[in-house]
């Protein structure tokens, strides 16, 4: 069950997979109330541990994606140079964790503040609700265990995921409970998997209701370092369908409908010229906020609807484009009977994490280890 979980609400796709790894969508479940769904789940958490079996040791397991509204993810490079007279001895896990532990109380506070800015929360409601090391190299060289190897000097990426309290109050049963239990922030996770089949630069345009749209930039940073930046993008998704509501004087449901029989070309001649005066204003904003953004490579949309744009759509160093499903299917070895008809969106906002988070490679001891110290932080 993979559950994408908003300010707005929240929703719910179950899926499941034959021993041929062929994908079965067996439904999408819309307008959770996530707080009684994660009170109900913990129950049944509590009661099966009082029985001697859990939740998770079912054949369902759990991913829950947060939205940018509710999470947001920070990552730090570091470097800890190691004394002369111990450079040539191996790395223990005992000194490892110091580093680890000592580099998170450092940044610790000027992450949570920024994260309070970017979730529009205090400090007290900010919570670490995850962290990890990645991308490890020791003398500039890339590692994937530091432990048991000697050098001068450990350079590394630490990744501090922050959530507003009332989520990680709601995912506390989860992240205590045995077994697997996949969280993460959703634009990262799509990100991740978008990498392992696209070059960087790699671009998600999260535009959502209201105005509080986030742009989301996967690059290589300093010391040849990928990592993703999290920038505003000033554009309100509804601002097209609120002016088809108030120039018919109807709901905004109703001209949801019609914007939506719009960019599916199921409209008129006549009806299509006065909706396109209509959407123009929107979709000027749109590409404001894009050129202002100066992004390159490839970009995707994680949008409430379809946008009237046909993709690819190429503009200036950056090309707007539908997400590769085919590839992504093909390099996590799944497939569907339905490949061709699945809606991009559904890939990009449930499957991509999914992909990238159950066959996540970097679960390793000193990241579960980090996972276990997150309560002194809290």
């Amino acid at each position: 069950m993979i559950v994408d979980v908003s300010s707005k609400g929240a929703s719910a796709l179950f899926l499941n997979f034959n021993e041929q790894r062929e994908l079965v969508f067996e439904r999408i479940i819309k307008d959770i109330d996530f707080k009684k769904f994660s009170a109900s789940q913990a129950r049944s958490i509590f009661q099966r541990s009082w029985e001697g079996r859990y939740f998770f040791n079912s054949r369902r397991k759990l991913v829950v994606l947060a939205g940018a509204d509710l999470a947001t993810t920070i990552p730090v490079p570091l470097d800890f140079k190691r004394d002369a007279s111990i450079a040539d001895q191996p790395i223990t896990i005992g000194e490892a964790e110091d580093w680890f532990a000592r580099a998170t109380a450092k940044i610790f506070a000027g992450c949570r503040l920024e994260a309070a800015r970017r979730l529009e929360a205090g400090n007290i409601d900010t919570v670490l609700v995850n962290q990890r090391i990645d991308r490890i190299a020791i003398d500039g060289r890339v590692v994937a265990d530091p432990i048991g190897r000697s050098g001068k000097k450990v350079s590394f990426i630490i990744e501090l995921t922050f959530a507003v309290r009332e989520l990680s109050e709601s995912l506390t049963p989860f992240f205590n409970a045995p077994g697997e239990f996949f969280f993460a922030e959703a634009p990262q996770a799509q990100l991740a998997a978008l990498a392992r089949i696209k070059p960087l630069p790699l671009n998600i345009i999260a535009v959502r209701d209201g105005g509080k749209s986030s742009l989301f930039i996967f690059q290589e940073a300093e010391r040849g370092c990928s990592v993703v930046y999290r920038e505003s993008f000033s554009w309100d998704a509804s601002t097209a369908v609120r002016n088809i509501a108030q120039n018919f004087g109807i709901s905004f449901l109703s001209a949801e409908e019609i914007y939506g029989m719009y960019v599916r070309s199921e409209v008129s001649d006549a009806a299509k010229k006065y909706l396109d005066a209509l959407v123009a204003p929107s979709a000027e904003r749109f590409f404001g906020a894009l050129d202002k953004a100066n992004i390159h490579g490839s970009a995707y949309l994680d949008a409430p609807r379809n946008i009237s744009l046909k993709t690819p759509y190429h503009r200036h160093h950056v090309t707007i484009e539908d997400v590769p499903v085919a590839s992504l299917l093909e390099k996590f070895g799944f497939s569907s009977r339905d490949g061709k008809l699945i809606d991009p969106r559904i890939v990009l906002r449930y499957l991509a994490p999914f992909f990238e988070l159950y066959f996540d490679n970097n679960r390793s001891e000193l990241n579960e280890l980090l996972k276990r110290k997150l309560h002194w932080l809290a």
